[in-house]
């Protein structure tokens, strides 16, 4: 039974690594080698992962037995997805969908007023979040060698 909650800032770093080590995988090939260098300097930027760590930006994750098997991390906002990442042997198990139900849940307790949460999805995560009812904004676009579908999930 995989079990979904917000990590602690200890975990942040095995959540970061998780992203980095999936993208590389499934997103980097459909990059030019800048947007692989915009993604690492982003994952990468202490501030950002200090935010992390002190709950500021917020991510959740799927556990398996204890082993991290897939993230979701937030902007500090708490309305806009920055990062989605699931391990290859949990693609298609549901796991990025319960996943996004925790963190929609989470983020309505604190914010019941919310109306919508968006994201920048890559080509490859796209038909994961229109199956899950995010609606693109416009056709993609591409910003410093990084594709992306701006989107958004209205509640």
């Amino acid at each position: 039974m995989v079990e979904i909650r917000r990590i602690n800032g200890s975990e942040v770093r095995e959540a970061l690594d998780l992203a980095t080590e999936v993208f590389l995988e499934f997103e980097a090939p459909d990059y030019q080698p800048e947007g692989v260098e915009v993604f690492r300097q982003f994952i990468e930027n202490d501030e950002f992962i200090l935010k992390c760590q002190n709950g500021v930006c917020p991510i959740y994750a799927a556990f398996d037995e204890g082993k991290m098997v897939g993230m979701m991390g937030m902007r500090q906002d708490r309305a806009h997805i920055t990062l989605a990442f699931t391990r290859k042997e949990y693609h298609r198990r549901g796991v990025a969908t319960s996943i996004f139900r925790f963190l929609l849940e989470d983020v309505l307790q604190d914010n019941p007023s919310l109306k919508e949460i968006t994201l920048n999805s890559s080509p490859y995560g796209k038909p994961f979040y229109l199956h899950i009812g995010f609606l693109p904004l416009s056709e993609e676009k591409e910003m410093g060698g990084v594709r992306f579908t701006p989107m958004k999930y209205i509640i």
